[in-house]
């Protein structure tokens, strides 16, 4: 971690260096948002936030096969439950945090099962107080998708999005159906990976391996220095590494599911 602070700190101060160098110099567009991961301004319920739409297809090599999510899937539950995955009312989830609990969400990434062609959507909240049009943008959705699929969102995602929502008075429909790809991955290989974290999975059952990504918990530091330089640029890698879990997580609930399936 403190490797990760001076490098952010080394960025800040030759940001500082180029200002005093170029006064009269508006700063390098590749700092700004647009330039440095697209996307654009969007508002929920009067407030702003920026939101990202990028295929599945410019993400990396994925596996799934045409039409993977045409027709309703079912998935192991607990012991003797099977849990109904309808592709139109379902919605993979992964979220970025600014650390421990009590601490903002700022980046929501979700992919809707039934969109042409599969896409991550993804909200990030460029200052602290647009969490709050972040939180407000997936209760819309949340009201239309009954069922959630994460990686671990049992204890994490879901619990940290309900608890922020309420400090906001925001009314967020908690999912019916819950499918917690961690939980159900230790089911289907149970004894047979050396352990269950989400790379793991993608290295012996997706047959791959990410390169040059971002540690989950380099990500609120990152965050916290886009917050204070206003430079976007190391956010780029907080964004794919959020992608990069979408992907994988909607992956992954197809070889559940439908463990015959192969890219």
């Amino acid at each position: 971690m403190g490797t990760l602070q001076r490098r952010l700190d080394d960025l800040k101060h030759a940001g500082r260096r180029s200002q005093r160098a170029h006064r009269t110099s508006p700063a390098p567009s590749a700092r700004e948002l647009p330039d440095v991961m697209g996307g654009r301004r969007a508002i929920c319920q009067g407030k702003g936030y920026w939101e990202l739409i990028v295929p599945f297809s410019r993400i990396c090599e994925s596996s799934l096969p045409d039409g993977a999510f045409g027709t309703s899937l079912q998935c192991e539950g607990r012991p003797n439950e099977r849990l109904l995955v309808d592709p139109a009312s379902t919605l993979v989830l992964d979220i970025e945090t600014g650390g421990f609990s009590g601490t903002p969400v700022f980046l929501i990434g979700v992919v809707a099962l039934d969109r042409r062609p599969l896409c991550v959507e993804q909200w990030l909240a460029r200052d602290y107080p647009e969490e709050e049009a972040i939180l407000h943008r997936l209760a819309q959705r949340a009201g239309t998708r009954s069922t959630w699929v994460t990686f671990n969102g049992k204890a994490f995602d879901a619990p940290f999005v309900l608890d922020r929502a309420r400090l906001y008075r925001i009314a967020m429909q908690p999912p019916r159906t819950h499918v917690d790809l961690l939980h159900a991955a230790r089911r289907c290989w149970r004894g047979a990976l050396p352990d269950y974290r989400l790379e793991t999975l993608e290295q012996h059952v997706l047959g791959r391996t990410r390169a040059g990504d971002v540690p989950g918990s380099d990500v609120p530091d990152l965050f916290h220095h886009f917050i204070r330089t206003g430079n976007a640029a190391p956010l780029r890698s907080v964004l794919e590494h959020n992608q990069l879990d979408l992907v994988s997580s909607t992956e992954l609930l197809l070889r559940i599911a439908l463990p015959d399936a192969s890219g």
